[in-house]
Formats: structure tokens, sequence, C-alpha cells
């Protein structure tokens, strides 16, 4: 299984007037660092949380639908980077490599469920794909919305708070353990894993 990013997200959780004001940065001859860090902080967030926090679109390649450690009912397949928002489409390739589309009425998408996922209509199992290796290709959004806005707060926060550990210590964001307020305020985003 590999998951692609297809359309990166258009914005940041946090503006750069935001990340400034936060950071007392009155001055503008750091902005490019300061976006950098905002970008690296929101990265660790993601990789922290297992979350996408602005809207973006991702392509997950599988050889078959039973992928090890997403565990659920036969018929379900739960997608990665939790908020679901939409599937946009599920192609199956042969061994020449032409798609075939699985019509959208033969599957439901459940973009309440977290993480979001796709179930069988009718039937209790997937189709087979037509060839053992990369046969199946999901496209789907992910993400709380298109703006700052959209992120929860503490999401926002977390982020704010390592782009300001960025900047005081010069230092890269993921190199460096979580600080425990920052942990704090992903805890209740962390996917649990049984």
């Amino acid at each position: 299984m590999t998951l692609q990013l297809v359309t990166p997200p258009a914005a940041e959780p946090v503006t750069l007037a935001q990340a400034k004001a936060y950071l007392r940065a009155g001055y503008d001859a750091e902005d490019e660092l300061i976006i950098q860090l905002v970008r690296a902080a929101r990265e660790r967030v993601e990789a922290e949380t297992g979350r996408a926090l602005i809207t973006r679109t991702y392509r997950e390649v599988l050889d078959d639908w039973a992928v090890p450690g997403r565990f659920a009912p036969p018929g379900q397949l739960r997608l990665p980077m939790p908020p679901l928002i939409a599937v946009s489409g599920i192609v199956f390739l042969d061994e020449e490599d032409a798609e075939t589309a699985w019509p959208a009425d033969q599957y439901f998408v459940d973009t309440d469920a977290d993480p979001g996922r796709i179930a069988v209509r009718g039937r209790s199992t997937f189709p087979r794909p037509p060839r053992a290796v990369a046969g199946i290709r999901i496209t789907f959004d992910a993400g709380y919305g298109t703006g700052p806005d959209d992120v929860p707060s503490a999401l926002r926060d977390a982020v704010l708070r390592l782009t300001a550990e960025g900047y005081a210590r010069r230092e890269a964001i993921g190199s460096s353990p979580l600080p425990m307020s920052v942990q704090a305020l992903l805890a209740p985003y962390r996917r649990v894993r049984i």
C-alpha cells in the first residue's frame, strides 16, 4: 500500500500574521523562516496525529482490500489521514495498466466515521482487482477544511507552539521531543491502535 499526495494543502492552519503575532515578531525580515516553521509544525502535528489538518487530495494504491493494521469488518476499508471529506474515485488496473472505474453506486463512503471508510453495497466482499500488485487506486479528499478557521483550535495552538519552539531554538521541529503542552493538545486527536 502506498499513500501519495496528489494535491497539497493550499493554506496552512496558521497564517503568517497569526504566527508573527504569537512570536511577537514585528518585522518582515524572517517571514520566510516563519512560513517554513509553520509548515514544519503542521507536518509534525499531522505525523503525530495521523490527521490531515487542511484539505488536500490523496491517492492510495493497494494490492488488495485487506490492509494490515486497518482492521474493519468484511466489506469495509478504513482510509488513512482523517477526517475524510469525499472519495472522488476508485479504479482497478489490469496487467496492461488499463483503468476500470468501480461505479460509485456499488460502494458507500462513510465520512462520519473516524477514520472515514468505504463499504461495499449489497454484498459482503470487495471485488477482486484484475492484477495482484498495485491493482487498486482510491482517490480521496481529507482535512478539516480549506482555511485556518476550519481546523480545531487545539491543533492550531499545537502548530503555533511548535512554531515558537523552532523559532526560539533555531533547530528543526522534528528533531526534539514534543513539549508536554503540545502532547496534551494532541492527545484527543491521536488515533488509538488496538
